[in-house]
């Protein structure tokens, strides 16, 4: 079925989405807001851009990254994402690892649905656990200093993105399409970013947002050119199906 097959469906989860968004905004500034006024500490403007002014630096850039490119992936369920937030550690692996087990191709309305069920599950689950975590946080304190459990925490996160890079390397990429070789694309962002690290790390990490968004364009340009050069091949299911038939399979 084709994404924009059914408008209503597409038209009600924008409108829903920025409904959730305007809503997000007025909860996350106006608690703020009416603090201030209750207690008369509304901060001058000079004082908030000098505070601001290193964070919007770091975070602007991210941010227009991170919709530039996770937006094409998560659909719909960005919004949610995106209100929810920690999109790249938690909302963007689970949204493609339920695309991967339910076959369902990038950009269809199936892979739409499941991506917001999945980014849904994904927020729900999360509130549940930090409710119990802060119930039993003083309970657990002395399970929570036990070395073991300490350096199992540290190992999260490598092994959630070691988990995704594995899903990553592989050509089949949801939907019954393969994509052989597109690693190849982004051997550039590699080298440059890896080049960049060693001879300025404060750089890339303070400006990781811009790295991001100069890799953009560079790897879009360079799989457009090994996909003409042939580096680079796209086989869709109909492709495959012809290839069967063909060989009488």
């Amino acid at each position: 079925m084709d994404y924009f097959a059914d408008f209503d469906y597409l038209h009600s989860m924008h409108k829903l989405g920025r409904f959730g968004i305007v809503g997000a905004l007025i909860v996350m500034l106006g608690i703020p807001t009416i603090m201030a006024i209750a207690y008369d500490s509304f901060p001058g403007v000079l004082e908030v851009l000098t505070g601001a002014s290193g964070l919007l630096a770091v975070f602007v850039p991210i941010a227009v990254s991170e919709v530039i490119s996770f937006t094409p992936v998560l659909g719909t369920s960005a919004y949610l994402s995106l209100i929810t937030g920690n999109v790249m550690n938690l909302k963007l692996p689970t949204v493609m690892n339920a695309m991967k087990i339910t076959n369902a191709e990038q950009g269809s309305e199936k892979a739409d649905i499941v991506s917001t069920i999945a980014v849904a599950a994904s927020s729900l689950i999360t509130m549940i656990i930090i409710a119990v975590a802060v119930l039993l946080l003083t309970p657990l304190k002395p399970v929570f200093s036990i070395p073991a459990v300490q350096i199992a925490s540290h190992n999260i996160l490598p092994a959630l993105f070691g988990g995704l890079s594995i899903g990553a390397i592989g050509s089949h990429v949801g939907g019954g399409v393969i994509i052989k070789g597109r690693l190849k694309a982004a051997i550039i962002p590699a080298v440059l970013v890896t080049g960049a690290y060693f001879v300025a790390p404060e750089l890339v990490t303070g400006l990781q947002g811009v790295f991001i968004l100069i890799s953009i364009p560079i790897i879009y340009f360079t799989a457009k050119r090994l996909y003409h050069k042939g580096k680079i091949q796209v086989i869709l299911p109909s492709d495959s199906a012809e290839e069967k038939i063909a060989s009488g399979e």
